[in-house]
């Protein structure tokens, strides 16, 4: 029995009675005149109730975005739209919206799909696909499925992201529209185009479809970034430089391990198009092809100032005031980078298939799927200028971080000391420069180069049979079907980093390069970025591309066969093979209801190669192409992991106008290709132990063998046995063994479909998440006891004790328990007077356990937002359309700071809490935006439109939490994407 559409049916019924009345009355010509004109509604309205209408069809809970009736999204794009559903966070990258986080699950745990098939995505290594790369121009639909039927891809415990081409089929007609943009950024000042077109036809008595798009954007923005160092923790200092006039007593204070101002300058390009065809022979058979093909190239010039407070170690603390934040270092470094990355992303995806309908109530239908993705980054390169051994000042609060060189007069006048040691890079002929912005004597001190490469390729198999139960009172339908799913990916990354100075033979004799390998700032152009944190002068982009291209060959020259440690560190290659088979049928409950039940079956085989890497450079000759450093291939390392996941979907009509859902399913996420990517690495150089007995260092443990009495490299070997590895050095280590994360999960919505102008909805969701995946750090191991097999016995170079432990192991597990609830209120009304209000309100929670070796504590969820906004205000009439859009987020946890139980002891013996790091907690704090949009429709075929971006001019900001010891919140990272404005216009010919 099918669904009951009361209202639809009686608005059926009376179309179909007044179009008879019309019939009986007008003559034969005025009705042929009426069934030749084409009547469409254009706007935000129109476009609002078609993505209704999808929504109530749809058999799963979604929110969907949904064009009107010529093709007109309501926004310029996907991200921008995807924010303005209920329960939809963004995560931006330069201020434009990349991944998306659905119902408090960060995007990992969700799925990008295109006409229902997965996408490939090469331009990360975790699961999440980029939404940056998708222009809304080659889409007919966006859905947001939050609730899964069996007969869909459950690795997608947040939900699913379904995007949809262009197609004739749904567009019912011909149409072709033209698009043509400019988009001006504040920074950057200047504009930048964008043209697209799409279109549909039918053929052949409309049994032939063709939908097509493409689409070329050039967008340049300017971003202006402030940043601590990503890796390294803030630390506690207290005065304790050799000079001062008495010994230092108070608290320490929390600081800063480097101050960074970045400005990234990137053009980016991005070239789309997709072609959709489809053949209905008869009324019983259906046939398609789809392809699709998306291009995003980014070239990002990125200069980067950076204050190494780091650098001061013991001796090197003057001065600290608690009051202020201010404190006083000696033995930093004041260091300038200057990045030229060019990438290319592309993603292609083709799939064919079709529907049979037999037998009056049998379907079948199947589908082929292919999908690649390609991220290209040859010659990543950049140069470095440096001036050590500098007298410096820093301070950070809640919302700033900064630093700045000074006279070792300031830093003695403020400590009281009579002279302070390690500031010889200040002043002189070969220093620091007080009061200039061009400082000279910079030294050309670093190149690096990256090669980097991924490729991901999923091909998809998937066909379902369908029984249909017309003269049934209860069974509407039982379906079945199945799914087998390959995916292969690779990386290759291979990197130098050198001290030009050091390996001048790679010049090969070339007298330019011998003489740039020791240059400074002042032998080259420079200017002055506009970033307003940016105290000095860099070198041109032209002067830093000769540079490079001179200087390049002492780079290569130094591991010409690409095997030091960050040239494969990295590389891997991995097949995931996964079958899938399910069982549903949907059920007649009542006039009213129905009762989606059934199972999926999900079996996943995983295997990985990749590399132990260990750096070995103490022996290397300055000036000598020969690496010595390790990389043992990492075979056979697999995991292989099934379930069935059972679901019922409840859904309840007690009136036309109100719609009750339910729905108690299960789901699950599969590890990152990160996480469970085969890999062991020791982190930084090696360290070794001195095992021979009488000598004078013998217990003794240092990276720098030398120092303990090795002579050379084959003191060390296993051979000998008079070195060992040492347990404290810090192993890094994939985890091919992990399994995927599990989820039982309850939605439950209520909807009031009060009118075309009045609608409402609440809906409540539960999550429990089991063997949540978390990264475990300083856990204690041996090889035996790891998850992947080591092969340290391959290794001649060095000796590893067998069943010896080693003490700070990182590496990511199967953990325990993650729970997530929440509540979705919607509320949307027009007006006669032409004004609309559109809103949602999404409130979340959650808990998570990540380990006891982690986090005594429960936490809140990563990437969980408690309390997301979306309010427009607006007024539309034929002609105008004008919305004002603000967006809510409150803030997210971003990384956590490990504590453990002995973590807590320790600091209550220290009297500080410096161990148990919750203090290192970073949050992506509350954000408010606002945008403004326009349009105007200047007859049935031209409509011109402008968007106000930002308005706010709203700033990324994250932070530590801090404790006292830091005044409170630190400074992580701000970002400020300014504001920007889009003029364009939309023509239809027909």
């Amino acid at each position: 029995m099918p669904k009951y559409r009361l209202l639809s049916a009686l608005i059926a019924v009376a179309s179909a009675g007044q179009l008879q009345a019309q019939e009986t009355a007008q003559p034969e010509e005025a009705l042929d005149s009426a069934a030749m004109e084409e009547i469409v509604v254009q706007g935000v309205r129109q476009a609002e109730l078609n993505a209704r209408e999808r929504e109530r069809d749809k058999d799963a809970f979604s929110s969907i975005i949904a064009t009107d009736d010529v093709g007109n999204f309501a926004d310029q794009n996907v991200a921008e739209s995807l924010q303005r559903l209920p329960g939809i966070t963004l995560q931006k990258s330069e201020g434009e919206g990349k991944f998306v986080t659905v119902r408090g699950l960060g995007p990992g745990f969700v799925t990008v799909s295109m006409n229902g098939n997965e996408l490939a995505s090469a331009g990360e290594d975790s699961r999440a696909f980029a939404l940056d790369a998708l222009p809304a121009d080659m889409l007919g639909s966006i859905e947001v499925i939050k609730a899964l039927t069996p007969d869909m891809d459950l690795n997608s415990i947040g939900g699913t992201v379904n995007v949809n081409t262009v197609s004739a089929f749904d567009r019912k007609g011909d149409s072709v529209k033209i698009k043509a943009q400019g988009n001006y950024q504040s920074y950057k000042e200047e504009f930048n185009p964008k043209v697209a077109i799409n279109g549909t036809h039918l053929f052949a008595d409309d049994t032939i479809g063709v939908g097509y798009s493409a689409s070329y954007e050039d967008r340049s923005s300017v971003v202006y970034q402030v940043q601590h160092h990503s890796d390294s923790l803030p630390r506690y200092i207290t005065p304790d430089v050799s000079t001062l006039p008495e010994e230092y007593v108070g608290d320490p204070m929390l600081i800063p391990f480097r101050y960074e101002a970045r400005q990234e300058d990137a053009e980016r390009t991005r070239t789309s198009g997709s072609l959709d065809l489809g053949w209905r022979p008869t009324e019983n058979a259906e046939y398609y092809a789809k392809a699709s093909y998306t291009k995003y190239d980014d070239l990002d010039m990125a200069m980067r100032e950076y204050y190494r407070f780091g650098q001061a170690g013991s001796g090197d603390i003057v001065y600290i005031d608690n009051d202020s934040g201010l404190f006083g270092l000696v033995d930093t470094d004041l260091q300038q980078q200057f990045f030229i990355q060019d990438g290319t992303s592309e993603t292609t995806a083709f799939s064919i298939g079709g529907e049979n309908r037999f037998a009056n109530d049998w379907t079948l239908d199947y589908d082929f799927a292919h999908s690649i993705g390609e991220w290209t980054k040859p010659d990543g390169r950049r140069v470095q200028f440096r001036t050590r051994d500098l007298p410096m000042l820093g301070v950070a609060g809640p919302g700033y971080i900064q630093g700045q060189v000074v006279s070792p007069d300031v830093l003695e006048a403020l400590s009281g000391s009579s002279s302070l040691p390690q500031s010889g890079g200040y002043g002189g002929l070969n220093g620091y420069q007080e009061g200039e912005r061009r400082q000279t004597n910079l030294l050309y001190d670093n190149i690096f180069i990256e090669d980097s490469f991924r490729e991901d390729t999923i091909d998809q198999v998937s066909l379902n049979l369908q029984k249909d139960f017309a003269d049934s009172d209860f069974i509407n339908y039982v379906k079945t079907g199945f799914t087998v799913k390959q995916r292969d990916r690779y990386r290759n990354k291979d990197r130098w980093s050198v001290i030009p100075g050091d390996y001048t033979n790679g010049c090969d004799g070339d007298a330019e390069c011998l003489q740039l390998a020791g240059a400074r700032l002042g032998d080259f152009a420079t200017f002055s970025p506009a970033h307003p944190d940016i105290q000095q002068d860099f070198i041109t982009y032209d002067e830093a591309e000769r540079l490079l291209d001179i200087t390049t060959p002492i780079a290569k020259y130094t591991d010409p066969l690409r095997s030091g440690q960050d040239s494969v560190k990295d590389d891997y290659t991995l097949t995931e093979d996964t079958a899938a088979a399910y069982f549903m049928g949907e059920f007649q409950l009542s006039e009213n209801s129905t009762l989606i039940a059934g199972v999926r079956w999900e079996k996943t085989d995983f295997t990985s190669t990749g590399n132990l890497s260990i750096r070995n450079d103490r022996f290397e000759v300055a000036n000598e192409a020969a690496v010595l450093d390790i990389a043992v291939p990492m075979e056979g390392a697999d995991s292989a992991y099934d379930d069935f996941f059972p679901s019922l979907h409840y859904r309840y009509e007690p009136r036309e106008d109100i719609l009750v859902r339910a729905a108690l399913w299960t789901s699950f996420t599969r590890p990152s290709f990160n996480e469970a990517r085969a890999f062991a690495d020791f982190s930084g150089r090696i360290e070794v132990c001195n095992d021979i007995e009488g000598s004078a260092n013998y217990g003794e443990c240092s990276d720098s063998p030398t120092d303990i009495g090795a002579q050379s490299l084959d003191d060390l070997s296993a051979e000998s046995k008079n070195f060992y590895v040492s347990p404290d050095n810090v192993i890094n280590l994939g985890n091919p063994t992990l399994t995927a994360m599990k989820s039982v999960n309850f939605d439950t919505s209520i909807t009031w479909y009060a009118s075309d102008d009045l609608y409402l909805q609440a809906a409540f969701f539960y999550k429990d998440i089991s063997d949540f995946i978390v990264d475990v750090s300083g856990v204690a191991s041996s090889f035996e006891d790891m998850p992947v097999q080591i092969p340290v016995d391959q290794v001649t170079e060095f000796y590893f004790p067998p069943g010896q432990v080693y003490n700070d192991v990182n590496l990511t597990t199967n953990g325990d328990e993650a729970t997530v609830y929440g509540v979705e209120l919607s509320y949307s009304q027009y007006f006669e007077s032409g004004l609309f209000v559109q809103s949602n309100m999404t409130l979340i929670d959650s808990t998570a356990n990540v380990g006891d070796t982690i986090r005594a504590d429960e936490i809140q969820l990563p990437d969980q937002a408690d309390t997301t906004v979306n309010f427009t205000l607006g007024w539309e009439n034929d002609f105008v359309s004008l919305r004002l859009i603000s967006n809510y987020r409150s803030k997210v946890l971003e990384r956590i700071g490990s504590c453990s139980q002995a973590d807590i002891d320790a600091d209550a013996a220290l009297g500080l809490p410096q161990n148990c790091a919750t203090w290192a907690d970073i949050y992506d704090d509350d954000t408010f935006s606002l945008d403004a949009k326009a349009t105007y429709q200047f007859n049935d075929d031209i409509q011109f439109y402008f968007d106000a971006i930002n308005l706010t001019e709203d700033k990324s900001f994250k932070y530590f939490e801090g404790n006292e010891y830091s005044r409170g919140n630190m400074m992580f990272e701000s970002e400020d994407f300014g504001t920007s404005f889009q003029v364009g216009v939309n023509y239809r010919f027909m």
